[in-house]
């Protein structure tokens, strides 16, 4: 299948691009190896204003950059502007920060005095997918080159539109030819790619199954990973919380960008003392939510990126309906259209149930009361995912403890899970490996290589 790029709001197709041949992949390795042989030799001010130009195009046609997002994928609108800027953002972060992370450490042993140094690696394959179509190529695209790499990219067929722009803005910042190279492959000529002695790291961001697949590709050639994969994050609500301010967060938490995120709170835990009163806050929030038309600025909830998601999650709801959970909000049916699913919210789920064990890629939360800690760390722990959490608590006591207990590559707490340029992200158990932003994300393009002299 071609990659094709559909509205899912209208069911318009906008564009269809043809895969690139073999001889067209191997061109396109070539010109990375090219441009790496003289990106890597570059100084890090001319890297730096690189960067920074290309953030300034990024702001400068965020417009364009989000209406894009919006029509590929059907995020709102003004969610898709706020991706555009945060992505800006951390390319002005590695801009300014790289020269700090790379400069090489002095270290004096009994025997040697060395150094460490932070060198760039080569080719990194990035394998992105559409439900944050501009933010997680940035995120490996600007420590990667700014680290002196060159970078392929693979996006999700169905985004096409928005790996074009950022390919075309980079160049037009003044990028190199080579160094930043968007390409139209198929699932073979990605292995292949994986598999070239010239690709040198592989970054994905995907489900889990994505994950088994291009980790087992990766390792039969001895290639550093870094996967970011699914999560089923819980969003814990204890008794002495701001109520208020607990399901404003639970709102924003779950149903933004459709619910269609990884670090999404996909299952909420409320404290049995202040159940009532935490959902006669809540409901009432998630029925004001506006779905449909993602272009239209008061949107809150567009449509989901296609039918087969609409399919899953209702196939995933309807199974936890059918051992004994209970709609308190929303209809199993959106009136909506056919790419819709309208928010949606149960309780008396069983932890046995799809929507308390597998993750849930929509608008859709269930919801569990807990009385006992310990009882709650195990619910908490039960899944296979491990990316990220939020608890709602004014105990400092609590605070330390349960970050202690969770399982998780995050915590937040008083507040719900967002990624920032300036801390590490990334998951634990089978929500992946590796970090992604911060000094942490630059580390793991570059070789840390240690040289010695012997006294």
């Amino acid at each position: 299948m071609a990659y094709r790029s559909i509205n899912p709001y209208s069911g318009e197709q906008l564009a269809e691009y043809p895969y690139i041949t073999d001889n067209e992949c191997i061109e396109a390795i070539d010109r990375s190896a090219a441009a790496f042989n003289k990106w890597r030799k570059t100084e890090l001010k001319v890297r730096s204003e690189l960067l920074h130009s290309y953030s300034a195009e990024l702001l400068d046609k965020k417009e364009r950059c989000a209406s894009l997002m919006t029509l590929e994928m059907g995020k709102p609108f003004k969610q898709a502007l706020a991706e555009v800027e945060k992505s800006a953002r951390a390319c002005t972060y590695y801009a300014d920060n790289a020269a700090e992370f790379l400069e090489p450490v002095l270290v004096e042993t009994p025997s040697s005095k060395s150094r460490i140094l932070y060198e760039p690696q080569g080719t990194v394959f990035a394998i992105m997918p559409w439900n944050f179509p501009f933010w997680q190529v940035i995120r490996c695209l600007a420590p990667a080159v700014m680290s002196g790499n060159c970078v392929i990219l693979k996006h999700a067929s169905n985004v096409p539109l928005c790996a074009l722009i950022l390919e075309e803005l980079f160049r037009v910042a003044g990028a190199p030819g080579g160094l930043f190279q968007n390409l139209f492959i198929t699932h073979s000529q990605a292995a292949d790619l994986i598999g070239s002695a010239r690709v040198r790291s592989v970054s994905l961001t995907g489900s889990n199954i994505a994950g088994e697949i291009i980790a087992a590709r990766a390792g039969s050639s001895v290639k550093k990973c870094v996967l970011e994969l699914g999560g089923s994050d819980p969003f814990v609500v204890f008794a002495d919380a701001d109520l208020e301010r607990a399901a404003d967060g639970a709102v924003t938490g779950r149903f933004q960008n459709n619910g269609q995120s990884c670090i999404a709170s996909k299952r909420l835990f409320v404290e049995d003392a202040v159940y009532d009163r935490f959902m006669d806050l809540f409901i009432p929030k998630v029925r004001a939510l506006r779905t449909g038309d993602p272009m239209d600025p008061a949107t809150d909830i567009g449509p989901l990126v296609n039918r087969d998601a609409v399919a899953e999650l209702r196939k995933q709801v309807s199974a936890s309906l059918d051992m004994g959970a209970r709609v308190i909000c929303g209809e199993l049916h959106s009136k909506s259209g056919d790419n819709f699913f309208d928010p949606m919210v149960l309780e008396d789920v069983p932890a046995n149930s799809p929507l308390a064990c597998e993750e849930t890629f929509g608008p859709v939360l269930p919801v569990f009361r807990f009385n006992k800690y310990e009882e709650l760390i195990l619910q908490l722990n039960s899944t296979v995912y491990g990316l990220g959490s939020s608890v709602w608590t004014s105990d400092s006591q609590l605070m330390q403890r349960i970050v202690s207990d969770i399982d998780a590559g995050t915590v937040s707490i008083n507040g719900f899970t967002r990624s920032d340029p300036m801390l590490p992200f990334g998951g634990v158990k089978e929500s992946g490996y590796g970090r992604e932003l911060s000094h942490y994300g630059i580390m793991e393009f570059v070789n840390i290589k240690t040289v010695s002299v012997f006294e």
